[in-house]
């Protein structure tokens, strides 16, 4: 047996006894595959089998497009930081090690895909919508899993390619740069045309190009999401062929890895050193940030506040050498993913796409200027009243939350079967929701101090979110059987208010020290 394939074997061994070993890490893993068999039995019950959907294509173009957002994202990497598949252990034992550079790549590649196959995992908990709706089977959800698993691992090694064979040359990577922008270009809008020449029936239209023989076409991510959509209907020799053409490419990817440039341990020394410092913070607590490579500075100083009301000025210039937008990166893909998801579900009201941009908004309100304040010592350094400055830290996201909120169910008022207030008091809920998973936030922090990357302290942040979020539900729900539906979620909205300010103000307290705090 070769060091390399004794070493992968005893990693797998090492990570198997160490979830057996750690009550945090074994009470998580218990606690989701009970949620997943919670969703797959749900599922299975929520009705019967002539009232189940059936795949179509806008199942396949749900799919198709899930991918194509996640391949475009990891592979744009390639052009700026890069996307490493290996760890800081690996560049400071392997590197040096007296290994060829072909085999460690391989080894890379083989743990990377351990990895995609982790983050793919979450698409099971979709198990029981696409179930009702589309009526897909756990197989079927199986194939999509394998199929997202894919994607990643494909886009991680595309975002390494781009970045080796451009680096440090600005001619290459302006050549790929066109390419990766032209391609998508012409996929969009081959869509949009097929769109525009539509008779009526615009999604139809929209679906059915991007699983068509043309839409298909759009590297890895539309091989792949056909892939899964022919495999669903049971056209497998068609989602073999497809499953070809991505062998073809990854496989010319490592060619051109192992070929091309066998030294590559210096192109990825970077991006591999970036990924271990991030993963560093966020295990100790610190929440990292990526600023733009060529930062426009502006003019200089707050522009205004004074004591506690500077950390108000402060995260401002902070937002705005940071992004281009008012907006972020991340943020702008959420709205986006918000607005396609309520486009899809149009027919069913605007409850749903409250409630799955809700969920979406789960995932990044940790990371406001306040998480990070807290991270740093100043905040509590100055002289002023703890409860004036969380006031003050939480007044910078009210501009984001709320711009998110009018670019998100603005355009849902065009196509949503809901009337206008019903999507205008839909927007204020998110808005308060924005606010509650923030308090949320400040609650897990007052318990546990800092907040790490721990699975006991996640689980933790997750119950209390549930458990503030459900009065609010649980308001909105009785007063939908007497009210109007927008006064209903107004109803939602106002309940909401109120737990975000009882939770503020018994975390009143939380800038006052930071040994409280850690």
């Amino acid at each position: 047996m070769s060091a390399l394939t004794y070493l992968t074997l005893t990693a797998l061994k090492n990570r198997a006894k160490g979830i057996l070993r750690s009550p945090a890490k074994l009470v998580y893993t218990l606690v989701i595959v009970a949620l997943l068999a919670l969703v797959v039995v749900s599922g299975m019950l929520g009705g019967q089998e002539g009232e189940l959907g059936a795949p179509n294509s806008q199942l396949g173009a749900i799919i198709v497009g899930y991918f194509a957002l996640m391949f475009l994202m990891t592979a744009n990497s390639g052009f700026s930081t890069g996307m490493s598949i290996f760890k800081m252990p690996d560049v400071n034992f392997l590197f040096a090690g007296p290994f060829r550079p072909v085999r460690v790549l391989f080894h890379g590649m083989l743990n990377q895909m351990g990895t995609a196959f982790i983050m793919a995992a979450v698409i099971l908990f979709q198990y029981s919508w696409m179930h009702l709706s589309y009526g897909v089977s756990l197989g079927g959800l199986l194939v999509v899993v394998l199929g997202y698993a894919a994607v990643v691992f494909t886009a991680q090694l595309t975002a390494m390619a781009i970045y080796c064979l451009s680096s440090g040359r600005d001619g290459v990577r302006r050549a790929l740069r066109a390419v990766y922008v032209a391609a998508t270009a012409a996929w969009v809008g081959y869509i949009g045309f097929r769109a525009l020449g539509a008779q009526g029936d615009v999604l139809n239209a929209v679906c059915d190009a991007a699983v068509d023989g043309v839409g298909r076409l759009f590297p890895v991510a539309g091989w792949l999401g056909a892939a899964c959509y022919e495999a669903i209907l049971g056209e497998y020799a068609g989602a073999l062929a497809l499953v070809g053409a991505w062998a073809v490419f990854t496989v010319a990817l490592v060619v051109l890895m192992a070929k091309i440039d066998q030294d590559y341990y210096e192109d990825v020394l970077q991006s591999t050193e970036t990924s271990f410092n991030t993963q560093e913070a966020a295990r100790e607590g610190r929440i990292s940030e990526s600023a733009p490579k060529k930062v426009s500075v502006g003019k200089t100083g707050l522009g205004g506040g004074r004591g506690a009301s500077a950390f108000y000025y402060k995260h401002r210039i902070e937002n705005r050498r940071s992004r281009k937008w008012l907006l972020s990166g991340m943020e702008i893909v959420f709205v986006l993913v918000n607005i396609g998801f309520a486009f899809f579900m149009r027919d069913t009201g605007i409850v749903a796409p409250l409630a799955f941009a809700a969920y979406m908004m789960f995932f990044y309100v940790a990371m406001g200027r306040l998480m990070k304040e807290m991270t740093k010592p100043y905040v509590y350094l100055v002289p002023e009243p703890p409860t004036k400055k969380l006031l003050w830290c939480l007044r910078e996201s009210a501009a984001g939350y709320l711009v998110s909120a009018v670019l998100s169910f603005a355009p849902m008022a065009l196509f949503v079967d809901a009337p206008v207030d019903s999507v205008a008091a839909a927007a204020v809920a998110y808005f308060t929701y924005a606010y509650l998973f923030t308090a949320g936030n400040l609650v897990t922090e007052r318990v546990f101090g800092s907040m790490t990357v721990k699975a006991l302290i996640f689980l933790f942040y997750f119950v209390v979110l549930l458990l503030m979020a459900a009065p609010g539900i649980v308001a909105g729900i009785f007063a939908a059987m007497v009210l109007p539906e927008s006064l209903a979620l107004l109803s939602l909205a106002g309940v909401n208010v109120l737990i975000t300010l009882l939770a503020v103000f018994l975390c009143r307290n939380i800038l006052s020290c930071a040994e409280l705090n850690n």
